[in-house]
């Protein structure tokens, strides 16, 4: 008998705890689900609500039609790209146009700029853009760079750009060249780097010093002709900024898409990998730059 009595008290000191628990799991709401994103973008219902990322693979040839291989996007379907900011002016207003259609882009900054103005840098990547490197004072021919030369120009941009967005965010393992003027080795170097070249499918010509209504024709024809791809434009560029409302909700009418570019998952991102050379804390130089009082005006 009092074995099972012993037995009893027992298996009730094993089952109290589990009752309870449960009972107490009964009582408590479920944590809530989090919400789906919005279908809309909110306050302007012309527009999807989220933007998408199309995550691209490393790549050692690099990625854009103009020079490379064509960027895999779907059909009509556009991602936006910035260069040769951070500016002042441009980029807030760039951010505000973008963020009342519930745009996502890539930011290619130029390293001086970043240097003078990591707030700016820091606002994109808060707002969910993207960033990457532009080099660090934009030179139109660093193609006909020394090797070494040329990898203490990128990495000092990429280095600058790293101190920018240290805990706030990632940096993208993309290099644009200023002025689209690669070489094979520096490109070759950049993959070993684990950096990927990015070109473009199309750009706006707004670096041309043309009028709004122009960057506004071409633009919408060049992604016609292209079908959608990377797009070049520039926020240093008021021209740009003035039309970059009317351009985006025509294409959006026009039934194109957009996405973001980003990097495939698990690629490590870029770090300061070569010496400094004499002379790396020059401003922006060659064809289309500006010293630290302007902006950088070619593509």
């Amino acid at each position: 008998m009092r074995f099972w009595l012993f037995l009893l008290i027992c298996l009730a000191g094993v089952l109290a705890p589990v009752e309870l628990a449960r009972r107490r799991a009964a009582a408590d709401p479920p944590p809530p689900a989090e919400p789906p994103p919005p279908k809309t973008c909110p306050g302007n219902a012309d527009w999807p609500g989220v933007t998408p990322t199309v995550r691209l693979e490393p790549r050692p040839g690099g990625y854009g039609g103009i020079q490379y291989r064509r960027t895999p996007l779907p059909p009509r379907t556009i991602a936006l790209t910035f260069d040769d900011g951070p500016d002042p002016r441009g980029s807030p207003a760039a951010l505000r146009i973008l963020e009342a259609r519930c745009l996502k882009a890539t930011f290619f900054y130029v390293g001086y700029y970043v240097s003078l103005r990591p707030d700016l840098v820091q606002d994109a990547i808060r707002q969910g853009h993207g960033v990457a490197s532009h080099s660090w004072s934009h030179p139109t021919q660093l193609r006909y760079w020394s090797l070494p030369a040329a990898r203490a120009e990128v990495d000092h941009g990429f280095l600058a750009l790293r101190s920018a967005a240290a805990g706030v965010g990632p940096v993208e393992p993309f290099f644009r060249f200023p002025g689209l003027n690669d070489s094979p080795a520096i490109r070759a170097w950049l993959s070993d780097q684990g950096i990927t070249a990015i070109s473009a499918e199309a750009g706006t010509d707004d670096w041309r010093g043309i009028s709004s209504q122009a960057i506004y024709q071409r633009t919408l024809a060049y992604m016609e002709q292209e079908g959608g791809g990377v797009l070049i434009l520039h926020e240093t560029r008021p021209n740009m900024i003035a039309v970059l409302p009317q351009l985006l909700d025509e294409l959006n009418r026009r039934g194109f898409r957009f996405v973001r570019i980003s990097a495939n998952e698990g690629q490590p991102p870029p770090g300061p990998v070569s010496a400094r050379v004499a002379g790396g804390g020059a401003q922006p130089r060659g064809e289309g730059a500006a010293g630290a009082g302007g902006t950088a005006l070619n593509r």
